[in-house]
């Protein structure tokens, strides 16, 4: 089984996505050819962002509380604008 039709198995879950910028707790709404979309709290608003699978080391399903963004190192703090798709 690859990673799209595992990750596909997950649409609609919390989940924990590793990627090399940092992690991203949320829900994961689709997975595409290239990328998935989640929906995630970053700074108290809930947000949607594509992730390309080319970035992605991990996905995980989530279990506890976590929600939002955690910057990888000493990372920018604005470092996950580069996944934002729009406003929800």
């Amino acid at each position: 089984m690859d990673f799209k039709h595992q990750a596909r198995q997950l649409v609609g879950q919390r989940v924990t996505v590793v990627t090399v910028h940092g992690k991203f707790h949320g829900t994961l709404l689709g997975v595409g050819d290239d990328f998935i979309v989640m929906r995630v709290n970053i700074g108290g608003r809930l947000r949607r962002i594509l992730i390309r699978l080319a970035l992605i080391i991990a996905l995980l399903r989530l279990i506890g509380t976590g929600s939002g963004y955690e910057p990888h190192r000493s990372s920018d703090d604005d470092e996950w604008e580069r996944y934002l798709m729009d406003e929800d």
